[in-house]
């Protein structure tokens, strides 16, 4: 897209001041603002070893500090569904810190876990081992920005007109493509169900929820540092 001069020594990575990501989902029956108490609990600096892939051959330092944490309606819904945004604005991040992250909102706006489980899961001290869940899925998570000291690109208008004609066929062949799945479920609706054929085998019984702190845990960093050294 554009260029822009830089000083000697600087790191796309290291010199980053600040970065934003975005986490797009559909509210459904989240209860928003109980995800919005627990998410107010990761601003400041804290240890987030429980939300994240640790790397302890090469990270050794787990602490990170979230500057803004909110979570917004996005302008579009679909069938009384809204759409919404987790914006995620930190100095640095761990690997897959907001995946994790939001895989633990997500426990919490359904019900499952309380904003309290945040607390426990930043308290090293309580919780050294991380409980085992799995990351929120990697596709609507999108890094918006990145913040430098001094930087200002320069961009060519012909580049940005081709960016956005780009933009734009993207956006219609997504929209297209979700037409005719729309059009295949109204279509679906129509079909006629045998009341005579028992579909009791097919139901699948939901698994109970473990309480994460109640779930196998991971090595932790000491752990992990004590097998590499070995």
């Amino acid at each position: 897209m554009g260029w822009s001069p830089i000083p000697v020594g600087f790191s796309a990575r290291f010199s980053c001041l600040s970065r934003v990501y975005k986490y797009f989902f559909w509210q459904g029956n989240l209860n928003i603002t109980a995800m919005q108490t627990a998410a107010e609990k990761f601003l400041g600096e804290h240890d987030f070893r429980n939300f994240c892939k640790m790397d302890a051959d090469n990270v050794h330092n787990y602490r990170r500090h979230i500057l803004s944490f909110e979570i917004l309606p996005f302008n579009e819904s679909d069938n009384a569904d809204q759409l919404m945004i987790m914006k995620i604005k930190g100095s640095a991040f761990l690997w897959h810190q907001v995946r994790c992250m939001v895989a633990v909102l997500f426990l919490i706006g359904q019900g499952l876990e309380s904003p309290n489980v945040i607390d426990l899961l930043l308290d090293i001290e309580r919780t050294p081992r991380k409980p085992q869940f799995p990351m929120a899925p990697e596709i609507p998570l999108v890094l918006q920005s990145c913040e430098f000291e001094g930087l200002k690109f320069i961009c060519s208008s012909d580049t940005k007109q081709a960016l956005n004609e780009h933009l734009e066929r993207e956006c219609r062949s997504h929209k297209l493509q979700s037409a005719i799945f729309h059009e295949a479920l109204l279509n679906s609706s129509c079909i006629e169900i045998d009341s005579n054929i028992s579909s009791d085998h097919t139901k699948k019984k939901g698994a109970s929820h473990i309480p994460l702190l109640s779930r196998p845990t991971e090595p932790s960093y000491e752990e992990r540092r004590k097998k590499v050294d070995a």
